[in-house]
């Protein structure tokens, strides 16, 4: 079972990627748009009984936010 994080580039993401935006900002954008961190995702297959947390915090990194 995989865990995923997907970016979708909206206007707003697409202008700040064209001007080189630090990545971490790009990032803050896009999660406060609705966009679901690695974590996250994890998080969720948690609370459905599908891994442990052990797992997800093995195989992720901290988010930055």
């Amino acid at each position: 079972m995989g865990i995923y994080e997907l970016l979708l580039m909206d206007n707003d993401v697409r202008e700040m990627a064209l001007k080189n935006t630090d990545s971490n900002k790009i990032k803050q954008t896009a999660i406060a748009k609705g966009m679901r961190t690695l974590r996250d995702d994890g998080a969720a297959k948690v609370l459905a009984g599908i891994t442990t947390i052990e797992e997800v915090m093995m195989v992720t990194a901290e988010d930055k936010q």
